[in-house]
């Protein structure tokens, strides 16, 4: 539900400034007017959605911080669950690469020529 008023307030947000945008731009005033009227219009729209901004984070910091709270147990858990399966994985990794290599290291031929002294 927050997301759709979200949605509409940006939606409403923009839809002013284009409307607004496209009002000045039509409206007969010779350019210099216009971009003046332009400038005062894009500070106030500034303003309004710097203003829209803080509401929404102080609305949604409590939402995102009782989540993160009722989250942190459970990552702890699964962290706790998962690491020791990944160091085995890892061991279980590093012994297959030594075989491997001593493996390749018996196999190679030997190409050493004879000592002759």
């Amino acid at each position: 539900m927050a997301n759709d008023n979200g949605g509409f307030t940006t939606g409403l947000l923009v839809g002013g400034i284009l409307g607004t945008i496209i009002g000045i731009m039509i409206a007969p005033k010779s350019g210099s007017q216009t971009r003046s009227q332009l400038l005062d219009r894009s500070e106030s729209f500034r303003d309004r959605a710097e203003s829209i901004s803080s509401a929404v984070v102080e609305s949604v910091s409590p939402t995102v911080d009782h989540i993160s709270e009722k989250l942190a147990p459970t990552v702890d858990k699964v962290i706790g669950t998962v690491t020791p399966i990944v160091d085995q994985v890892n061991a279980k990794i590093s012994e297959s690469r030594s075989r491997i290599n001593s493996d390749n290291k018996e196999a190679a031929p030997t190409n050493q020529a004879p000592d002759t002294q």
